[in-house]
């Protein structure tokens, strides 16, 4: 009796759910066909874009770059480390002797790995993620 009762709920709700969608989509249709709905969308859409362009100027105009800009430099930059990580990773060439002197060699660090910011942060601001107070 048990499975039955799940099974009808689960009808129910399937039948509550298709009938809401339908709902939805007359209601969707019904403000597509309203002139006033739809001219309200366009002016929407064309002040989104006017704001859209004097911010991205604005941004420039005091030297800092759009979010669209930053995610582009992002994945430049990750496509670099990931290359200079196997540039470092190949043998390096066999060292050549010298006239009986021998030279110190310094150790290089290893690069950060692909994808992690140069001094520590996560890329995404000077915040590290923390909350600003």
């Amino acid at each position: 009796m048990a499975t039955k009762r799940k099974k009808d709920e689960g009808s129910t709700l399937e039948r509550l759910a298709g009938r809401g969608g339908e709902a939805v989509t007359r209601l969707v249709d019904e403000l597509a066909r309203n002139p006033r709905v739809t001219e309200a969308l366009g002016r929407a859409m064309s002040a989104k874009g006017r704001v859209d362009s004097a911010s991205r100027r604005t941004l420039g105009t005091i030297g800092l770059a759009a979010a669209d800009e930053l995610k582009d430099l992002r994945k430049q930059i990750e496509r670099l480390e990931k290359r200079l990580s196997r540039i470092e990773g190949e043998k390096p060439a066999p060292a050549r002797k010298t006239s009986g002197t021998k030279r110190k060699t310094a150790k290089k660090k290893p690069s950060p790995a692909p994808g992690r910011a140069i001094g520590g942060g996560t890329g995404r601001g000077s915040g590290g993620g923390a909350a600003s107070p």
